[in-house]
């Protein structure tokens, strides 16, 4: 039995890998941008718009390559001075350039921009720059295209090259200038100044440099403190790294002092706990004002400029391993560094990262909550279904021909022709809306008072809010059993050995629930392989109809929103359910019948 358990769990890998090869690629032909129909566009998206959209890009690492990614092995000097040399001038002035461009020969300068420009798929690009009436838009598409398909999606890779122009001497004032308006849009958050809502010890060294930057440039604007006021503020720090209320918390913060900071600079930046880091960094974002700039306009003097530089060095500095790897990385990263490695790690580790929509929700979280929803639905519609199916289908087969067995067959007919969608508006119909019979509610699981009930009470609403949906989810599978449980049984009526055990005078009871059933049982647990799918995945329609929020529910809104990262992990999740329930089934094939062995042929069981 090890055995065969050790091998369907070694199938499972495979198995799994081709599921995430097949969805991916179904996710990658789906026409659209999913983050972009989230943001209604990027032709009127405001700059903190702009700043969410690659935030989330490149936290679902939609930069990356889909399956190979050679781009670590690039030169992107010349492309990174050519991207800074369009993003340091406005559409005016890239307009006035345009006609040495549309000039045969070219000098070896513009013709690198030529190619660069032809690279970037502007439409009509060539036609545009013959005619001198198009100039002024073409020059807007350039600065546009420059910035989302040189800076957005292969900026990552060019912030060496970036950064190399910020450092050379020889680089001039427009150029620096490019380079950091280019690294806008390169990088997402070049500085992170606290920690996310579950702070984690991975989030210190990016939230230390860039306080680490704050503190050397600001430490001699803050008046000394005193040893009295350090004791009063070390225990108000253990007070707040104590309170997990982030209402409170943010209460007890704002009774602090700006000439405090001093304190918790030094808190965040030496030995302390996580969580008295995470405090520290709420004060110093609270009270110090101004962040790190990242930014200049185009008519920047050289003082600002060099100040920005200063911070692109630092962020560089702190993260120099990431953006220039060794070349053993590089090559790793060839197949590592990926749309799909990513989402295969995710998936391995069951960190399925972050939702697309806009609420950018922890996809686990979703899943849970649904299944939590949609989990006693299905336990309780998949017991009334086993609980009525058999024995009816049981019924029928001993009254074969009979009255009885004719009556239950047409009425399970009935039911079967009727989708289970249907009977939930025609319940809705006759049950709810109060035209017939008001008797139950019409949406959701509670209602609106039930917070205030004992938990008696909450649990007869939540039974009185349940009836239809339950019984609409089993309608429909319920008639299709019993009369596959009818087949089974009297396939097994018929064996030699039911006869048997009627001719040495066994009681008929006996004869068909020890003899009988037991055997027909075995089709009937093959369906079963179905049950632990059908309670993930909940109904669609019906959870819509009733207002559910349960696991179908949750599957319609992530298609039709592309929400392309709780669909991935729904497939992978429901994959590895469906392989699951196939292995519950064969072990109950043993249960009901001893005969049955995971050994091989001859194997005793």
């Amino acid at each position: 039995m090890w055995n065969y358990l050790l091998r369907r769990l070694l199938i499972m890998a495979p198995t799994l890998f081709g599921v995430t090869i097949v969805s991916f690629l179904i996710m990658q032909l789906a026409p659209g941008d999913p983050l972009m129909n989230q943001m209604g566009g990027m032709s009127s998206a405001s700059g903190q718009t702009r700043e969410a959209y690659l935030i989330q890009k490149r936290d679902l690492h939609l930069d990356k390559p889909i399956m190979l990614n050679f781009n670590y092995f690039r030169d992107y000097s010349q492309d990174m001075r050519i991207a800074a040399h369009y993003m340091s001038r406005s559409p005016e002035e890239i307009a006035e350039e345009l006609p040495a461009l549309a000039r045969e020969p070219r000098d070896a300068a513009q013709q690198a921009r030529y190619d660069f420009l032809s690279r970037m798929e502007i439409d009509g690009f060539e036609r545009r720059l013959r005619q001198p009436e198009q100039y002024g838009r073409l020059a807007e598409a350039v600065q546009a295209h420059v910035q989302s398909l040189f800076c957005e999606d292969e900026g990552s890779y060019a912030v060496p090259a970036a950064i190399a122009l910020l450092e050379s001497p020889q680089s001039e004032l427009r150029t620096k200038i490019g380079a950091i308006r280019s690294l806008n849009y390169m990088v997402a958050e070049p500085f992170l100044y606290t920690y996310s809502r579950r702070p984690k010890s991975s989030e210190t060294p990016r939230v230390a440099s860039t306080w680490q930057l704050w503190w050397e440039r600001s430490r001699d604007k803050f008046p000394p403190l005193s040893s009295e006021r350090r004791d009063v503020l070390r225990q108000s720090l253990e007070k707040m790294a104590a309170e997990r209320s982030r209402r409170k918390l943010l209460d007890e913060i704002r009774k602090l002092q700006r000439d405090d900071l001093p304190f918790f600079a030094e808190t965040l930046l030496g030995k302390s706990t996580l969580r008295e880091k995470v405090v520290s960094s709420l004060v110093l974002q609270l009270y110090a004002g101004a962040r790190l700039r990242t930014d200049v306009p185009i008519d920047a003097d050289p003082e600002l400029v060099q100040q920005v530089s200063d911070n692109w060095l630092a962020h560089y500095a702190a993260r120099r391993q990431s953006y220039a790897p060794g070349p053993l990385k590089k090559l790793w990263y060839i197949v590592a560094d990926t749309q799909y490695a990513h989402m295969v790690v995710r998936l391995a580790t069951f960190d399925f990262g972050r939702s697309a929509l806009k609420t950018r929700e922890p996809v686990s979280e979703k899943i849970w909550r649904s299944v939590k929803v949609s989990a006693p639905l299905m336990v309780l519609s998949q017991m009334m279904i086993y609980a009525v199916a058999v024995p009816l289908g049981v019924i029928c087969a001993v009254n074969r021909g009979r009255w009885l067995d004719r009556l239950i067959s047409l009425k399970l007919f009935v039911l079967y022709s009727v989708p289970p969608f249907v009977a939930a508006m025609l319940f809705l119909l006759f049950f709810c809306y109060g035209d017939y019979l008001k008797w139950f509610p019409m949406s959701g699981l509670h209602a609106e008072a039930s917070k205030n009930y004992s938990w008696p009470g909450f649990l007869l609403d939540y039974a009185w809010h349940i009836v239809l949906p339950v019984t609409c989810l089993a309608l429909f599978s319920l008639a299709g059993l019993a009369m596959y449980a009818r087949s089974s049984m009297l396939d097994v009526i018929g064996q030699d050995y039911v006869r048997t055990a009627r001719a040495k005078g066994v009681g008929e009871r006996t004869v068909i629930l020890k003899h009988a059933l037991r055997n027909a049982l075995i089709p009937i647990i093959t369906l079963f392989s179905n049950f632990l799918p059908a309670m993930l995945g909940g109904s669609v329609l019906i959870e819509v109809l009733f207002n559910i929020p349960g696991m179908g529910r949750l599957s319609w809104a992530s298609i039709e929103q592309k929400d392309f990262p709780t669909l991935m992990a729904m497939i992978y999740i429901d994959a590895i359910v469906v392989m699951i329930s196939i292995l519950i089934s064969d072990i109950l094939y043993v249960l009901v019948d001893p005969r049955i062995s995971f050994g091989g042929r001859g194997d005793a069981a």
